[in-house]
């Protein structure tokens, strides 16, 4: 969690991360964000409680009926509807009894969620770049049958999550692309305003990975860290004004995780984004993380430096000839 520091140093940080990420988007002072951006994960579905399920090594949910269905249909189970209601409370008392703009994902399960949240003069803009990720073959199937059916699978998920592409699917890689999109749209159109949308947890995290100039590094770290997920009903509240001074920015400064039914599980508090651009050494240091499996056999590789040497010499005289 940050501190909210008012010194001249961080200042002066913060002032050059500001410009970094001002840059970083691409964006002049009269092309901005909302001045609030919230984004709400849908509540438990059908889905979700077959796949906690199979987890535990109970696939009873997994009918014929079930897996014939559409990832797209999934509804929300009672605790997913009682979930939506108690994060648009949440929202109403801490964020805005109302917002300029509202958005849900196509799928019926951010749809039934955006209809509980209980903003009932909302009117909702339907948008299908809001939808999950695709999951290609491991779609429609529990986490028993791929381990069973799909080992190879999930052998090079694990190779690599922000990557990763299931055949006839999508990587977080490629929901970043579509996400960006998306929020170029809301930077044009919603200058200023107030906005809510309702998606899905890998699109939350694209949109994070997006908002917050995020490095792969990053994302891995984040994914290991049990106060970064983002739960069922999960919100993240996005701001361009500082929670203290009221100043508003070109860009978001501020973000706030919140679990609404279960406060434990989030960090709650306003944090800093930071976001840095990396000089040569912080470069090395993180490829010297990754071992080389390969590289040139020695004398072959005194041979190439000694003829670059050589070539060198031979143009340095010859310039100095002339």
């Amino acid at each position: 969690r940050s501190t909210l520091s008012s010194s001249s140093a961080a200042s002066d940080v913060y002032k050059r991360q500001y410009q970094r990420r001002v840059r970083g988007h691409g964006m002049s002072l009269y092309d901005k964000y909302p001045v609030d951006l919230v984004l709400v994960r849908h509540g438990e579905s059908e889905g979700n409680l077959a796949q906690s399920l199979s987890k535990k090594g109970d696939d009873s949910l997994w009918t014929e009926e079930f897996k014939n269905k559409h990832t797209s249909k999934y509804r929300l189970t009672d605790k997913g509807r009682l979930q939506a209601k108690i994060a648009g409370e949440w929202i109403r008392q801490n964020i805005a009894k109302q917002f300029d703009r509202y958005y849900t994902s196509e799928y019926t399960r951010a749809m039934e969620t955006s209809g509980l949240l209980g903003y009932n003069d909302g009117e909702w803009f339907v948008e299908f770049r809001l939808r999950e990720q695709d999951m290609g073959v491991l779609g429609s199937k529990s986490t028993l049958e791929r381990k069973k059916e799909l080992a190879s699978e999930l052998e090079r998920r694990k190779r690599d999550w922000f990557y990763y592409q299931p055949h006839g699917g999508e990587s977080i890689a490629n929901c970043c692309l579509r996400v960006d999109r998306f929020l170029n749209e809301i930077r044009q159109s919603c200058t200023g305003l107030r906005v809510i949308t309702v998606c899905h947890g890998n699109i939350l995290t694209a949109c994070r990975i997006r908002l917050e100039n995020m490095k792969q590094e990053t994302f891995m770290m984040m994914k290991k860290d049990p106060m970064q997920r983002t739960y069922n009903c999960h919100i993240l509240h996005y701001t361009r004004r500082d929670p203290l001074t009221g100043r508003v920015s070109a860009v978001f400064e501020w973000l706030r995780s919140i679990c609404p039914w279960d406060l434990s599980r989030s960090t709650n508090e306003w944090q800093r984004i930071q976001t840095s651009t990396w000089d040569n050494k912080n470069l090395l240091e993180s490829v010297s993380k990754i071992p080389r499996i390969h590289n040139n056999k020695p004398e072959e590789f005194a041979k190439w430096k000694a003829g670059i040497e050589k070539k060198k010499a031979k143009d340095e005289k010859d310039e100095t000839k002339n």
